[in-house]
């Protein structure tokens, strides 16, 4: 009889096969570990660590204290340092107080959190010369990810879960990759890691889709749910991915003119469009502008919709991020303005501007 491989060397295998499937890391480069010190994250810096040396990988670990959970925070931190320096690793870390960050932008403690983790990873990959950041989400984070897009009524791109690659820089390693096979895996190694108590505590939508719904579908529904959901992102990830690539083709034939801050596109070329790639074009043009679609709902693309197709000449929407959506009889314009929309109102109705023009 065979013998079989070790688990930890299957484990680094298929994950190798990851990277390879997706592009995620080209040999030689510099990859930043976003590290918590909880399973995935610590099975992410192991697995990146076994393949270093074949790969030629420079690695280097980042840790944010988010300060919400005070003294097992700062254990957290510690155990994270020390590991790092176990493995002769650069380690980064970083304290924060989330929670007032929360109330500065009006924002969740759990969305505040996340701007927080990838604003840092971002600087200090930038400072650091580090050309990808990995981040530890398995495929029963991306099913949990489409279960509460679905939840939330969200669209293709919702559903479609967690991407394996983002922006070509963050990358997800573990994404095939299943939490009974990290544990699993760290069990092979004899490797230790942190407990993060609050993945217990069901005021986040996400533990508690963790902990009662995705075991109520598996027990009543089915066993395989969480495959089932992760096939289905990546399906959906795909068809995204397409539609992407004809909307950015669809935004440039319907486009007239661009300028540092406002694009101006056919209203007519718009209406030829198919109607599955006309609420992308429209998202195409304010990220154009916008940099970003942050706040930007399918609730404010309708109502651009509404304003190109049944309202009069010279209208004009506002978006979040001073970005003021213009109506004229050929053309609508996307424009982020140097100053608050309301005070631009104010100085419209006082002098009469009119609505740009190419």
């Amino acid at each position: 009889m065979a013998q079989l491989r070790p688990i930890w060397k299957v484990f680094c295998r298929d994950v190798n096969q990851t990277l390879q499937e997706h592009a995620m890391v080209s040999n030689n480069e510099a990859v930043l570990i976003g590290i918590s010190g909880g399973p995935d994250s610590i099975a992410l810096a192991r697995v990146l660590i076994c393949l270093a040396s074949d790969r030629g990988l420079r690695l280097g670990l980042a840790h944010l204290n988010h300060g919400l959970r005070g003294a097992d925070a700062d254990q957290d931190q510690a155990f994270t340092r020390k590991f790092a320096a176990e493995f002769h690793l650069p380690f980064f870390g970083e304290h924060i107080d989330v929670s007032a960050l929360a109330d500065q932008t009006g924002t969740s403690v759990e969305e505040a959190g996340r701007n927080a983790r990838y604003a840092f990873f971002t600087r200090v990959a930038g400072t650091h010369g580090f050309s990808r950041i990995a981040t530890g989400h398995s495929k029963d984070d991306n099913a949990e990810q489409v279960l509460m897009g679905l939840l939330r009524g969200s669209g293709l791109r919702g559903l479609a879960g967690i991407p394996p690659i983002r922006e070509n820089r963050f990358i997800r390693p573990l994404i095939d990759r299943s939490r009974s096979d990290i544990l699993a895996f760290l069990d092979d190694l004899g490797q230790a890691y942190v407990l993060d108590d609050s993945n217990q505590d069901p005021a986040y939508l996400r533990n508690r889709i963790r902990n009662h719904l995705i075991p109520l579908l598996e027990k009543d529904y089915n066993p395989a749910v969480k495959q089932g959901l992760h096939r289905l992102s990546s399906m959906l990830y795909e068809e995204d991915r397409f539609l992407d690539d004809h909307a950015a083709r669809a935004y440039e034939a319907c486009l007239i003119k661009k300028k540092a801050d406002a694009v101006f596109l056919s209203i007519q070329a718009i209406a030829g469009l198919h109607p599955a790639l006309v609420p992308r074009v429209l998202r195409y043009s304010i990220q154009k502008v916008k940099s970003n679609l942050r706040q930007i709902t399918h609730g404010h693309i309708r109502a651009i919709q509404h304003l190109l197709t049944r309202a009069e000449p010279g209208r004009h929407l506002d978006l979040p991020g001073r970005i003021r959506v213009y109506k004229s009889r050929h053309q609508v314009c996307f424009k982020k303005e140097a100053i608050p929309l309301r005070q631009l109102g104010r100085m419209q109705k006082q002098t009469g501007q009119r609505p740009p023009e190419t």
